[in-house]
């Protein structure tokens, strides 16, 4: 495929999984082109060197706008729509791993996005839990009928697209509506995306269909994800795949650290021993002590995260609250 590359967004906390990611894309997809959305200032050389990635970052981003305001979590994967280095191309969060040829899900001579096909349908109140509130949009887009596109939502992890759809001015007016009207979109971008995406097909400014090629692991059991991805019993276990089979797996739940009870995730450590091995050349306790130290890393990055988000809080209720004793006060 020509003038085609596969991005993907990431920060530090999420950047030991981008490099699984990245594995898990030569494994299955050879020399494909990769750019990696960066948010942060972390060090990125030998991924860089390894795979031959392209990064956007805060320093070379091109657009001051983007600079700006589109890098941090729901926002740093929508700079791919204006400045991806290739015409079209594969987006998938840093918690994926590609599986199989999915390439062949690819229509960009017919459709300008190829999204996910969702595996069931959505209620009203699902649709307001997990993209959007229905009765506000109704209210600020009445000419947007998003009852048509119900049961078409999807999960922003991954999605096939074409650069230059959505013209910029579109997208600054969409996140000064955000900004002004918390809430009403959900989940970082995967409110906005959706509505964005849908509003731009009603309105045939862009050709959008869906294929059945995301795998969110919470939606299986662990069970049905092993025997779906699963492993040869050798000494260097590899990849079953089985009937041609193709997904991007997206651990949009619990994250795949290495051997974690909580979810499915030797597809991930496969991918990761895979980038250690030719990072270090590090194999077996070795390399499995290298990426339990990562997981620690950003496990404490998570925490740190939370605990900085919740003294911003704290501090803003302390502001509200004392905003009406010094009103009183000046006016004393």
């Amino acid at each position: 495929m020509e003038d085609f590359g596969v991005i993907i967004a990431c920060c530090y906390q999420d950047y030991l999984f981008a490099k699984g990611c990245c594995a898990s894309i030569r494994h299955f997809l050879g020399n494909v082109p990769i750019c990696l959305i960066v948010d942060g200032t972390f060090d990125t050389k030998t991924l860089q060197e390894i795979y031959k990635v392209k990064i956007i970052n805060h320093h070379n981003i091109k657009n001051q706008f983007l600079r700006q305001r589109s890098f941090g979590w729901g926002l740093t994967k929508m700079i791919a729509f204006f400045e991806s280095p290739w015409s079209s191309f594969l987006f998938l969060d840093a918690d994926t791993n590609i599986w199989g040829n999915i390439v062949q899900f690819a229509d960009f001579q017919n459709y300008d996005v190829v999204i996910d096909k969702p595996c069931y349908g959505y209620t009203p109140e699902q649709v307001s839990e997990f993209f959007f509130d229905v009765s506000a949009v109704e209210q600020h887009f009445p000419d947007f009928p998003w009852q048509q596109y119900q049961n078409d939502y999807f999960c922003t992890g991954t999605f096939f697209a074409k650069k230059g759809i959505f013209p910029l001015k579109e997208y600054e007016e969409i996140l000064d509506f955000h900004q002004s009207h918390p809430g009403i979109f959900k989940y970082g971008e995967m409110g906005f995306l959706n509505f964005m995406l849908f509003r731009a097909a009603h309105e045939g400014r862009i050709k959008l269909t869906s294929e059945d090629f995301q795998v969110i692991a919470p939606d299986f059991s662990q069970g049905e994800l092993k025997k779906r991805f699963g492993f040869d019993r050798s000494t260097h276990p590899q990849p079953l795949v089985q009937n041609n089979d193709a997904a991007v797996i997206h651990w949009a739940g619990p994250k795949p650290r290495l051997e974690t009870k909580q979810t499915y995730s030797q597809p991930m450590d496969f991918a990761r021993r895979q980038f250690l091995y030719q990072e270090q050349g590090l194999t077996g306790v070795r390399a499995d002590l290298v990426l339990k130290v990562e997981d620690w890393l950003s496990l404490l990055e998570v925490y740190k995260n939370k605990f900085l988000k919740k003294l911003r809080q704290l501090r803003k209720s302390k502001a509200r609250l004392l905003a009406p004793a010094r009103k009183v006060n000046s006016k004393q």
